[in-house]
């Protein structure tokens, strides 16, 4: 079994500290390999003690064993598996059925009624699936800010309001500045919509309605390096657009009935 597969074996036992040093590891594996106990906890801004107790619930012995894990994972010849295609493609199918049919009545009124929309993501992919949510919904006026860097992110809060709403797009949803938002965003009680991965992440647990789309890790077959289709981000732009088209639709209806 593979250190991704031990994780997500465990993925409900881990808190918030625990998904922290795995997204470390996870993207510094060779560099992770070569350190001590010590160094990565200085590194991830916890206690030595964190990394055991991390390693624990994964089913590992301790810090040691997970260096073989990773000394294994680096060395290791990799294939391409045919079958991928296959799960890709049906899981791709999956988020475009799930767009169709779930109740999304609560996310387009909020993006319907709300004052400002802001858009913050983490990662070059999720950033142009902000970009792209911006270029469909002009087309019904709504005109959706999407925030670049930190700086920009400190005003937009010094100047949001209850009236207004973000939109939240994280591939793992456990990202510590998007997970950090989400909480600022709900103490301030700002509406929030969240996008990505669905497996019960931070970021799900912290804003008002989340979209979830299942994709799997797999290997290229070039070293260790790991992908998955990141597709899903804009099939749910896309579909979110053509739902919102109905809704303004349907809602015109209504109100001509009225009068």
């Amino acid at each position: 079994m593979t250190l991704e597969e031990l994780v997500n074996s465990h993925y409900e036992q881990l808190n918030e500290n625990d998904l922290y040093i795995w997204q470390y590891i996870y993207h510094h594996k060779r560099e992770c390999q070569k350190m001590s106990i010590q160094e990565l906890a200085k590194t991830c801004n916890v206690s030595h003690t964190s990394i055991i107790r991390f390693t624990k619930k994964i089913g590992l012995d301790g810090y040691s064993e997970l260096k073989v894990y990773l000394k294994w994972s680096l060395n290791k010849q990799f294939d391409f598996d045919s079958q991928i295609m296959h799960k890709v493609t049906n899981e791709l199918k999956d988020t475009l059925d799930m767009m169709e049919n779930k109740d999304l009545d609560h996310v387009l009124k909020l993006i319907d009624e709300s004052r400002r929309i802001y858009i913050y993501s983490t990662g070059e992919v999720q950033y142009h699936a902000a970009q792209e949510f911006n270029r469909e919904f002009a087309y019904r006026h709504k005109i959706m800010h999407v925030i670049e860097g930190r700086t920009e992110l400190d005003t937009v809060l010094n100047n949001a309001s209850r009236d207004d709403l973000f939109i939240l797009i994280s591939l793992s949803g456990d990202n510590e500045m998007i997970v950090m938002l989400s909480k600022v965003l709900k103490r301030m009680k700002i509406k929030t919509v969240g996008i990505g991965i669905d497996n019960k992440n931070l970021l799900s647990q912290n804003v008002n309605e989340y979209i979830g789309f299942k994709t799997s890790y797999f290997h290229t077959g070039f070293q260790d390096k790991s992908y998955c289709c990141t597709g899903h981000f804009f099939l749910i732009v896309n579909m979110l657009f053509l739902r919102y088209l109905e809704y303004c639709s349907l809602k015109s209806e209504e109100i001509m009935e009225y009068i």
